[in-house]
């Protein structure tokens, strides 16, 4: 990885978390961040205000990061990924100097090179000082009390990190140390090797965090923004379903959707609002760091009329309405539909042209809706799959079923193994769209991928070949690093 990371001028960080701290009252975690642009030394592990604190800066750079949909460009995981696929069409607001709509095209077009690497240069660094929290929490475990906590937490994070950039690149380096004299020569490592590793943080992380949702001074709170039991649980039941490991999916998943205490399905107009009961774990986004509302929303809204006279018009609130092919994924009465899509008609350019965006976020209000990145939905699917898949054919179509009811849909009329699988991958693209990359990443581990771009490609004005599913990783990179390879045919 690059040098920037190392640490060249270590920063004491303990007295300005400690200032923060007073400052704002401890109140919750969202107040006291740690800045982002300065690393924790060990004095930031001598107690567990400060070290809930490097944690919560950890959390807060990601809510506000551009990887996870919190600065204000388009470079999300869900945003780039839904493009790159068949999820997204592009309107050309008629400027070839408009960077947005060029950068944005690369990914429609699937003609990306080295300089489109923006997910890995920040999930790499958000591992690094993920890292650098492990050591020092576990360097000062007897100093304490709530460690458990902390280390559970950042173990989550490091296998968040982990999950994407293995999904986004392919064989990665695997990173377990914030020693720079390691990370400066690492390989990539075989896919097997990621995923172990995310298995066992996870599996950590779930032993040692509670049941409960707690803030940065380990009290409960009712934001479901930091990770607990649970949320390990539902990353690690995602990890198994991609590695084909379907009783451990069922398994996990399971332990989730039992947690009726605390998650359940909701209407769809509820689902997004922050801290709703389908939600498992969401980044909230904070105003002192950019983030002042879930990015989704000025991203597919930003107040865009009903009506409009023009696409060019359009594009200029947003760029990006969904395709004709997940339009006509949806059936005849899905309430996600009529809720997690809206509708813009033009005048002119097409007369009577119609246009769907999503919008699964409404506000832009700070607070009213937190970033998603687990909910229940999910899980459901999860399990039914894994089931589907074990050949436990009745209890996945119960799965599918509570899944299509809350979308106000009857059951699945799908009853074969093979006919309950599919029915589990239409739902997961009405469902979880634009959310996360999922639709790329299911494409990708089902094998299924070549067989829809081919066809989605050449309508967005591109090609498609089998190795574009590997996305490149920086030429910075690999200059600093001679180990480093570079994803095939990219060079």
């Amino acid at each position: 990885m690059k040098r920037t990371y190392s640490i060249q001028h270590p920063f004491l960080a303990l007295t300005l978390l400690l200032g923060l701290c007073l400052t704002s009252g401890c109140k919750n975690f969202l107040e006291i961040p740690l800045p982002t642009d300065k690393l924790a030394a060990d004095g930031a592990y001598l107690t567990d205000n400060s070290a809930g604190a490097v944690i919560t800066g950890i959390l807060s750079s990601a809510a506000a990061n551009s990887a996870y949909g919190g600065s204000l460009n388009n470079e999300s995981i869900g945003y780039r990924t839904s493009l790159y696929v068949d999820d997204f069409q592009l309107i050309n607001p008629n400027s070839t100097s408009n960077t947005a709509y060029l950068t944005s095209a690369v990914y429609h077009t699937n003609t990306l090179t080295s300089a489109y690497s923006t997910q890995w240069s920040i999930l790499y660094k958000q591992l690094y000082y993920t890292n650098l929290a492990i050591e020092g929490i576990k360097a000062n475990e007897s100093k304490l009390p709530n460690k458990n906590q902390w280390l559970g937490e950042a173990l989550f994070i490091r296998a968040l990190s982990h999950f994407d950039l293995l999904n986004l690149y392919g064989d990665v380096p695997l990173a377990t140390t914030s020693n720079y004299l390691v990370n400066n020569v690492s390989t990539r490592s075989p896919k097997a090797a990621v995923v172990n590793q995310m298995i066992e943080d996870l599996k950590q992380a779930e032993a040692l965090l509670g049941t409960t949702y707690l803030n940065g001074l380990s009290v409960l709170t009712p934001n479901r923004a930091r990770p607990n039991q649970y949320v390990a649980a539902a990353l690690l039941a995602r990890v198994y379903l991609y590695n084909g490991d379907w009783a451990n999916a069922e398994t996990e998943a399971t332990k989730v959707i039992g947690n009726t205490t605390a998650y359940e399905l909701v209407a769809p107009a509820a689902a997004f609002l922050a801290n709703s009961r389908e939600t498992i774990f969401a980044l909230a986004p904070m105003a002192n760091t950019g983030a002042t509302f879930v990015r989704d929303y000025g991203l597919y809204n930003g107040g865009m009329p009903a009506v409009a006279p023009s696409q060019a018009n359009m594009a200029s609130f947003s760029m990006t309405p969904i395709s004709e092919s997940l339009k006509n994924s949806f059936e005849t009465g899905d309430a996600r539909f009529s809720n997690w899509l809206r509708l813009t008609t033009t005048t002119a350019s097409p007369v009577g042209g119609q246009f769907y965006f999503p919008a699964k976020y409404k506000s832009n209000v700070v607070g009213a809706e937190f970033n998603i990145l687990l909910r229940l939905a999910e899980q459901y699917l999860i399990r039914a799959e894994a089931r589907a898949r074990l050949n436990k054919l009745t209890e996945a179509k119960q799965d599918i079923d509570a899944v299509r009811a809350r979308a106000s849909l009857g059951g699945t009329p799908a009853s074969l193994q093979p006919d309950l699988i599919n029915a589990v991958m239409k739902e997961r693209r009405v469902e979880l769209f634009a959310e996360f990359g999922h639709r790329f990443y299911d494409l990708k581990r089902t094998g299924t991928i070549d067989v829809v771009m081919n066809i989605a490609a050449p309508l967005k004005g591109g090609t498609w070949a089998s190795w574009k599913q590997i996305w490149p990783i920086p030429a910075t990179d690999i200059i600093a690093n001679p180990n480093l390879t570079q994803a095939p045919e990219y060079n």
